[in-house]
């Protein structure tokens, strides 16, 4: 009778369950435990866009998040070497609903940094430590740490991103949310590298979405070197669950580039 009376009580708080947090979309990049180096500017534009998306449910239907079914995001980013261990970068996100007009997301900015010469332990280790100012969100502040793991074999470099995002300024009870990022990828040709990359949300720690509220995608991409200093990367990101998007088109350009006197860009 107590297992009978337990198991209704669950069942009642996972029907009751509060909608998940999507994954923050802007923010699909997968990065490994070394950094870029001093001095170095980048300039990056990311762009996804969801030709298929999911059914809406009825929380988001009543609310003011951006439909996602013929969506645009671009995220705008300005990253700079401090030193040769630590980045700093700002950016701006923009989303087009339904084509429609280009609407303010929210701003971002991060630190970035490894924590050891690469290749003096069997693993690569960095950090990650992100502020975020989002539009069209409860929490109007939201930190993210991210431990950094990479290992190369070979040909082969394998990148892990745990995050770790909380809300701190925020008009709902929320905890740490928990979200991943990681990915395989090939040296195949010094201009060519095919990866895999893969994203998901598990929800808040303390009390984790039920399986078909979560998001979890896999994404096959194409990094390209196109000349000294512009690289471009595309794919398709594939929803593994029905909470997910069926299909999202990505594109990533970037371009470095250092004032006169210093490095030649990669």
């Amino acid at each position: 009778m107590k297992l009978k009376t337990i198991f209704i009580h669950v069942a009642v708080l996972l029907l009751a369950a509060p909608p998940a947090f999507a994954l923050n979309f802007f923010e699909l990049e997968v990065y490994p435990a070394t950094t870029e180096g001093e001095g170095l500017h980048e300039i990056e534009s990311h762009t996804t866009y969801v030709p298929s998306g999911r059914r809406p449910s009825d929380e988001e239907l009543s609310g003011d998040e951006f439909r996602r079914q013929g969506l645009f995001r671009e995220s705008l980013e300005y990253n700079y070497g401090l030193t040769d261990k630590i980045d700093a970068a700002a950016y701006l996100d923009l989303a087009w609903p339904n084509a429609g007009e280009p609407q303010y997301a929210g701003n971002r900015f991060r630190l970035r940094g490894a924590l050891f010469d690469k290749g003096r332990f069997p693993v690569d280790l960095g950090w990650y430590f992100e502020v975020e100012l989002p539009q069209k969100d409860p929490a109007q502040v939201e930190l993210e740490f991210r431990p950094i793991l990479s290992r190369d074999l070979g040909r082969f470099t394998i990148d892990l991103d745990p995050s770790f995002e909380l809300p701190t300024v925020t008009s709902e009870r929320r905890t740490v949310e928990f979200n991943y990022g990681a990915r395989l990828l090939y040296r195949l040709a010094p201009r060519v590298q095919p990866a895999v990359e893969f994203f998901g949300g598990l929800g808040q720690i303390r009390a984790l979405d039920p399986s078909r509220q979560q998001e979890h995608y896999v994404s096959p991409m194409l990094y390209t070197r196109i000349a000294p200093g512009l690289f471009a990367a595309g794919g398709l990101m594939f929803g593994l669950t029905r909470a997910s998007d069926p299909v999202i088109l990505r594109l990533v350009v970037e371009y470095e580039f250092t004032w006169p006197g210093g490095d030649v860009p990669r």
